[in-house]
């Protein structure tokens, strides 16, 4: 991602009630990644790692009966818990109000990330978890990023069954440059029906280790610090509070069905009881033709 520019603003979607949370407690909830509404979230990726092993076993680099090594270390040894937070570039899209915001009758609250202290280059798991966070465009998967990552894949491959022996000084550098790239891809990518939402994300990755039974391990004590839970219908959801200050806040955008619209001074005399200066956040109002 390129450097953040110091006018751009972000925006998140959410309920009424989401928005009173966010605005009174200064925190965004990043959610434990398999709680998405994509179902092929994490798992974009796959098919490239499929088809490098396939590539890479046919031109005989690796060997047939190294595949199942090589598949154990991607399927089970490199993933990780991802929790992720969604922006969009775009504070007025019918489709985000539609499934973020309460069908309509919420607010997009638009921040200036290059306040957020955001770290918004190579995206790699948190030794040291409080207030790092990641800030990324989404990719939104096509054939051509397949072509474009499948050099990454191949030599996350070599790097992870020979862990670099007989590769030169150039050649390790580089592998291990391209393994890194492409651990942190799956991160942030998804299917291409999604590139409407024009998403970024937020992510926070601690370090969770697991013993060889599967069992988490006492060491991690210190990342469930920061991990809270939640429970909705069947389900418990984990996630963490990434905080924000008061000055991150732009602008607020009601929503088409929201009736505040009509109400802009109540508005306002929250922002001022909850401890921000409305004179600094643009209030305004969705163009969206919806009913």
């Amino acid at each position: 991602m390129s450097p953040i520019a110091e006018d751009r603003i972000i925006y998140h979607y959410c309920s009424v009630d989401g928005f009173m949370n966010i605005m009174k407690n200064r925190n965004l909830w990043l959610t434990e990644a398999s709680f998405t509404n994509d179902a092929w979230e994490n798992q974009m990726l796959d098919p490239v790692f499929e088809r490098a092993l396939a590539e890479l076993v046919r031109d005989g680099e690796v060997a047939q009966d190294q595949m199942a090594q090589a598949r154990d270390l991607y399927y089970h040894h490199s993933a990780c818990f991802i929790f992720l937070g969604c922006f969009s570039s775009e504070g007025d899209l019918l489709t985000q109000w539609r499934s973020y915001a309460d069908d309509g009758r919420g607010f997009a609250i638009g921040f200036a990330p290059s306040k957020m202290n955001f770290d918004t280059h190579s995206v790699h798991l948190n030794a040291d978890f409080p207030n790092k966070y990641f800030l990324k465009e989404v990719i939104y998967m096509n054939e051509a990023h397949t072509e474009r990552f499948m050099p990454l894949a191949k030599n996350w491959i070599r790097m992870r069954l020979t862990r670099g022996r007989h590769f030169t000084g150039p050649e390790i550098r580089r592998a291990i440059a391209d393994d890194a790239a492409f651990s942190s891809l799956r991160y942030y990518c998804k299917n291409d029906s999604f590139q409407f939402e024009r998403e970024l994300r937020a992510l926070w990755l601690p370090i969770l280790l697991k013993d060889e039974n599967g069992n988490m391990v006492k060491q991690n004590e210190k990342a469930y610090q920061q991990i809270r839970f939640r429970g909705e219908r069947d389900q418990i959801i984990s996630y963490t509070e990434m905080p924000f200050a008061a000055d991150c806040i732009k602008r607020i955008v009601i929503g088409p069905k929201n009736e505040m619209k009509n109400h802009q001074d109540v508005l306002k005399i929250f922002l001022g009881a909850s401890g921000y200066d409305d004179k600094n956040i643009e209030i305004g109002v969705s163009m969206s033709s919806y009913r």
